[in-house]
């Protein structure tokens, strides 16, 4: 009798066990399938395309992008309305955890008007905190100016940093400058995303794929690195932060 409850006792005790693992393995495979239906969903959605200059709105483009891209937008104008001439074209989708895709603002100016862009944005710099107390450190870093790793001199805001790209490129000859913005810029080149704006990108385009380190080492001057292994990003609230704090 004792040996019949025993095995009564085991077989429900190993009952309990066997359905303990259905259910975690069923939680699990569900898990896994809706994360890879999300990231399916991610691959295969459309990106939203804008052109004309009517459609470029700076606000907007901060407002719904600006914390995924972890960029404040410094090296793009407010508007155009010192421009003689633009055109605007934006491919941008938002997926699980960042968005992907680029923005092409060019604008002709006025030699005066032209001089006074070129001014501004060898002036941008960004002032990024540790934390958000008064007294907190804080950090600033200024526009990155570059002769040779672009077709035209480069104004560089960022440059991979969570393989985000922002830039202006001047053309002195023509009074030009095109404001450029690339997220995950090795995606749309290999889909022939960017097929018309080869001109305006890096000349390696090798530069692009990141295959050692961490994208988040690369330089921007919207992130700063207060401790090892932990990085501070740019906030538009940091623009009222007090400066008290170690610089």
């Amino acid at each position: 009798m004792n040996t019949l409850v025993k095995k009564r006792g085991f077989t429900a005790v190993a009952g309990v066990i066997v359905l303990a693992l259905l259910v975690f393995c069923l939680k699990y495979i569900l898990s896994t399938a809706l994360i890879l239906g999300l990231g399916f969903y991610d691959m295969v959605k459309p990106y939203e395309k804008q052109t004309g200059i009517e459609s470029y709105d700076k606000e907007y483009l901060l407002r719904e992008y600006g914390s995924d891209l972890d960029s404040g937008l410094f090296v793009f104008p407010d508007d155009t309305d010192n421009a003689l001439t633009a055109t605007y074209e934006s491919t941008l989708k938002t997926g699980l955890f960042d968005t992907d895709g680029s923005i092409f603002l060019t604008a002709t100016y006025t030699d005066e008007n032209f001089e006074k862009e070129i001014e501004r944005l060898s002036n941008i710099s960004c002032t990024v905190f540790d934390t958000d107390a008064e007294d907190s450190d804080y950090h600033t870093s200024d526009i990155i100016y570059d002769t040779t790793m672009y077709n035209y001199p480069a104004y560089v805001a960022s440059d991979g940093y969570d393989y985000v790209y922002e830039y202006a490129l001047a053309d002195s000859e023509n009074n030009r400058i095109i404001y450029v913005l690339l997220s995950y810029p090795a995606d749309l080149i290999n889909g022939a995303g960017l097929i018309d704006h080869m001109d305006y990108l890096k000349k390696d385009k090798g530069a692009y794929i990141t295959n050692y380190g961490s994208a988040l080492e690369k330089f921007s001057i919207y992130s700063f690195s207060f401790s090892e292994g932990i990085w501070s990003e740019y906030s538009p609230e940091d623009e009222n932060h007090p400066r008290i704090g170690k610089k």
